[in-house]
């Protein structure tokens, strides 16, 4: 490893530590492990985690049918460090280990010193993997940014989570089997230390259209039949409304967001790209439950909102039929669309 590259490694650990994160590289012992094949494991530069306690541990268990016992934290924010002159592949090949990794947020430190220009390839190489394979959050960085940033004091405590609390059954669900399913889950995310949020909406819908409007009017065809266009008025007019069942959402540090606005402002393009929304980052949706007792393609759509929304998603099923259907859709969509963290548990 290069002199330089070890430095960025350096500023990179002090900084996560003093953001309240561990600093870690190993992926096997962390939850991203159960979405990743055994195949193949990326290999990331470094990770910065927050631990598991033993209850949650336990209830991601019971929820995902897997044995955790030897899992002990979750990756926030996958980075991947390029100190020298890679070529364009290689930092395609960066973007796609943090997109597999599956982290919340990834990074792509690359340094001017080593190349000049290197900043603007990293960024259309992640504007290009997000063009062709969807919306990874994965943002550019400059290497030198970070050299005041490490050594600058954050706030220790934790974002608080404002939530909606009281869910009710929708186009997927019995109501009793819902209520009685609700409840169970309800109750084993919050013994476990998880905020629970019921229905969960992601903020970052919303974002995205105040960041079009922003540009100027935005129209859309309301009668396809006599061509009447009419200007978008709300969010839900231009993009399908989100709302997941429920949610185990994890508070991030607080100094995160501080440290993502940091970002902003060194790049003010990564907002006016849609790339990043540092007020998103006030928790981690660490597993998102979808209730569907019955299948077909209501419930399909919960997939999809599953794989985006959640590290970990759970279709929650009534039925050994149900049960059934729904791994199959799975593997029906997983070639083209991933949804690799999402799985399905019977609750009769």
């Amino acid at each position: 490893m290069l002199v330089s590259t070890k430095k960025i490694h350096a500023n990179l650990t002090s900084l996560g530590q003093r953001l309240g994160f561990a600093v870690t590289k190993e992926v096997d012992d962390s939850l991203l492990r159960v979405r990743l094949d055994e195949g193949y494991r990326p290999r990331i530069d470094l990770m910065w985690s927050l631990a598991l306690t033993d209850t949650q541990r336990e209830a991601l268990a019971i929820v995902l049918d897997r044995k955790l016992d030897d899992v002990r934290h979750l990756p926030v924010v996958g980075i991947e460090i390029e100190g020298s002159q890679p070529s364009t592949k290689t930092m395609g090949a960066d973007v796609a280990n943090l997109a597999a990794l599956g982290a919340p947020l990834g990074l792509l430190v690359v340094s001017e010193e080593g190349e000049a220009n290197i900043y603007r390839r990293a960024t259309r190489a992640i504007r290009t993997v997000r063009r062709s394979f969807g919306d990874h959050r994965i943002v550019p960085a400059e290497a030198s940014w970070f050299e005041g940033l490490s050594e600058r004091s954050w706030p220790s405590a934790l974002s608080s989570i404002p939530v909606p609390l009281g869910g009710t059954a929708a186009g997927g669900e019995n109501l009793a089997w819902s209520r009685e399913t609700r409840e169970k889950v309800r109750r084993l995310g919050t013994a476990a230390g998880f905020v629970v949020a019921e229905p969960y909406t992601p903020g970052v819908l919303d974002l995205t259209y105040g960041l079009l409007q922003g540009r100027g009017e935005m129209k859309h065809t309301v009668d396809p039949v006599h061509g009447i266009r009419r200007p978008i008025s709300k969010s839900s007019e231009y993009l399908t409304e989100c709302k997941i069942d429920m949610a185990w959402l994890m508070p991030l540090p607080a100094g995160l967001r501080i440290f993502l606005e940091e970002l902003d402002r060194f790049d003010p393009s990564l907002r006016e790209h849609g790339i990043l929304f540092s007020e998103q980052w006030g928790h981690c949706a660490v597993a998102a439950f979808e209730l569907e007792s019955s299948s077909g393609k209501h419930a399909g759509g919960g997939l999809l909102n599953l794989a985006a929304h959640g590290v970990v998603g759970v279709v929650l099923t009534r039925t050994g039929d149900g049960t059934s259907a729904m791994r199959r859709a799975l593997r029906t969509y997983q070639p083209t669309l991933g949804v690799r963290n999402v799985f399905v548990k019977e609750m009769p």
